[in-house]
């Protein structure tokens, strides 16, 4: 089967490359293999050590600047020495490949090979083959009193570089190095996110500073974990135009426990829905709570930690009742009193403490009350057996 270039493939390897097995690569099998083959099983082992899905073999064209035929040729030449297999299957005339990397032999292993050493020594020669064995069976040589006369990089590579070039660099380089004060609602892991969700799923365009900051803004409200917002983003996603619907992001984020209620040394330092999920050992959080977290932390811009001393403070004065009045009313306070650290918030409870007074409904006496004061003898004679009974009711409401 020929190979296209918008076949897919995955990687599977067996055990990484180390030192010991680079060395044999290089000075023992490159010269019976190739170079084109050794590019080729160097390139598909470093891009199946973090493949998540699979790829297309245009893209292993592009990073090896190296045409399909030939890499075919490569591929097979790698096969040949057992140093991969391939797996092949066409469904609905889509072709995928699976490639399984083997480690090479080790040094000791190929010197005693009776197939191999003989075809490195017809490659290279009787001399050659005793210096490369030499060499890779001894210890470093001695390079006191030599220069380092390595070439640099030739930096007129990057010659033609032009401003267009530069805008499509910055478009596909995730950016999440926000400002101090953007910073205060995001604590996120965005290296593992990218390091575990395909750019089929997230593509580098949706990867925009605002895109990412919303996404750091409601993982870290919410609790939420890379794995679960991975999840999030690729129910998100439009592939079509690659743009990520922000409003529907927000929605399931929204509708998600926290991954886990932790106990913690310090527990106000836990994601806002988390802590209040612990406050009600375990309980999911409301909607109506939900919205009102999310309305301290992300509108009022309030960091994590003061949200959570916020609660615990409202908790504790209004009879563990999250008013929305209150809530609201003490955190406008502090939005214009800067507070942005725990140690603050704390600050501000001691300061100005609040006595919650309960008040009785005052009742409203009937007009010929007031009268009755006047005269009870005259009021009583013109009232109604029932105005006299609602009257006695009152009295004898306000003796209690």
């Amino acid at each position: 089967m020929e190979l296209r270039d918008k076949d897919t493939y995955r990687v599977e390897l067996i055990e990484n490359i180390n030192f010991n097995s680079l060395t044999s690569l290089v000075a023992l099998y490159q010269p019976i293999l190739g170079r084109d083959a050794l590019n080729f099983y160097f390139t598909i082992s470093i891009e199946g050590t973090n493949q998540k899905s699979l790829e297309n073999h245009q893209r292993l064209s592009k990073i090896m600047n190296m045409d399909i035929p030939t890499m075919e040729r490569a591929r097979k030449k790698c096969e040949q020495f057992y140093l991969m297999r391939t797996y092949f299957k066409v469904d609905n005339d889509k072709s995928t490949y699976i490639y399984v990397v083997n480690p090479p032999l080790s040094i000791q292993a190929f010197v005693k090979h009776d197939l191999y050493s003989r075809l490195l020594l017809k490659v290279l020669g009787q001399k050659q083959y005793e210096l490369t064995i030499a060499k890779v069976c001894r210890a470093e040589t001695n390079k006191n009193g030599y220069e380092d006369i390595s070439d640099q990089f030739d930096k007129n590579l990057l010659a033609n570089w032009d401003a267009e070039n530069e805008v499509q660099f910055t478009k596909v380089q995730p950016s999440f190095n926000f400002t101090d004060h953007e910073k205060l609602n995001i604590n996120f892991n965005y290296e593992e996110l990218f390091d575990t969700t395909s750019t089929l799923v997230f593509p580098v365009e949706a990867r925009t500073k605002e895109n990412l900051q919303i996404i750091g803004e409601y993982a870290t409200l919410y609790g939420l974990s890379a794995s679960k917002v991975r999840i999030l983003i690729g129910r998100c996603m439009d592939l079509p135009t690659s743009t990520l619907d922000v409003d529907k992001f927000k929605k399931l984020c929204s509708t998600q426990n926290p991954d886990a209620v932790v106990t913690s040394k310090d527990p106000y330092m836990l994601p806002p829905v988390s802590f209040l999920q612990a406050r009600q050992h375990g309980v999911p959080v409301a909607s109506v709570d939900r919205r009102l977290l999310e309305y301290l932390n992300l509108e009022l811009k309030l960091p994590a930690e003061v949200v959570n001393v916020l609660v615990d403070y409202v908790l504790s004065v209004n009879q563990n009742r999250l008013t929305k009045r209150f809530v609201e009313a003490v955190a406008s306070t502090w939005v214009r009193e800067n507070v942005t650290t725990k140690e603050q918030a704390i600050a501000q409870t001691k300061k100005n403490p609040i006595t919650k007074q309960v008040t009785r409904k005052k009742d409203i006496l009937p007009a010929y009350y007031e009268k009755m004061k006047a005269g009870e003898e005259e009021v009583t004679e013109t009232m109604t057996e029932e105005e006299k009974s609602e009257l006695l009711r009152k009295l004898k409401e306000l003796g209690e």
